[in-house]
């Protein structure tokens, strides 16, 4: 289940939040609006980077626009999909709010919450209808979990199946083997960055050549996903 970490001060503007990502099928964690941008604080317990940021101001709280400017220029959320919920008072601000991938203004409809979550996910991730991503004969269904070739299935661990849908959903950008550590496997995960080198070497195995190769090697960098 995918993470949305939600900002926001109102109690109930949250938790009207909380239960409308929980229908959507996402994980929702609420994260103070103050202080650190992860959840427990710099020196607390390690966190898994979200899916989705939702940045909400209730009636009478400021515009969220410095809150959006700190996640879009924070290192580790800075590609995260960024959905702004505002109460209507704050529409004269929202020019100020252009960080984020999509505008939602209260009351929020349940099919409008959706509608939007999934536009700022395709603005992002490259995610098409249907929660499907196809580059050439590769469709990788990120709502299910399944990956094919030319239609044929491809039998891929956990593990190398996100790493693979964090690559074709991010592509051509290098990353280093430490930063697909933290994307992948989590703030938490202790392993070297050998982890990365073996994981890819099977996803490659399993793509095969054609496909694999869009996978490049950057010397001395990491990886990056070519379309």
């Amino acid at each position: 289940m995918a993470d949305a970490w939600i900002y926001a001060e109102d109690t109930t503007l949250a938790s009207e939040l909380t239960q409308g990502l929980a229908e959507l099928g996402f994980s929702p964690r609420r994260v103070s609006v103050n202080g650190s941008l992860l959840p427990g604080g710099d020196d607390g317990p390690p966190a898994r980077r979200p899916a989705l940021v939702v940045v909400a101001a209730g009636a009478g709280e400021p515009a969220p626009g410095p809150l959006v400017a700190r996640l879009r220029d924070h290192e580790d959320l800075c590609e995260v999909p960024l959905v702004a919920a505002l109460d209507p008072e704050h529409l004269a601000s929202a020019g100020a709010l252009g960080a984020a991938q999509e505008l939602l203004v209260r009351p929020f409809a349940r099919g409008e919450l959706e509608a939007r979550v999934a536009r700022a996910r395709q603005q992002v991730n490259g995610v098409e209808d249907g929660d499907v991503v196809r580059v050439g004969s590769l469709e990788l269904n990120v709502a299910t979990y399944q990956v094919s070739i030319a239609g044929e299935p491809v039998s891929l661990t956990y593990m190398e199946y996100e790493l693979l849908r964090f690559l074709v959903t991010h592509p051509c950008r290098a990353f280093s083997r430490e930063s697909l550590l933290s994307a992948v496997w989590g703030y938490d995960y202790y392993g070297g960055a050998r982890t990365v080198d073996v994981h890819v070497r099977r996803v490659r195995a399993k793509l095969g050549q054609e496909l694999a190769g869009r996978i490049k090697t950057i010397r001395s960098v990491g990886y990056r996903f070519e379309l």
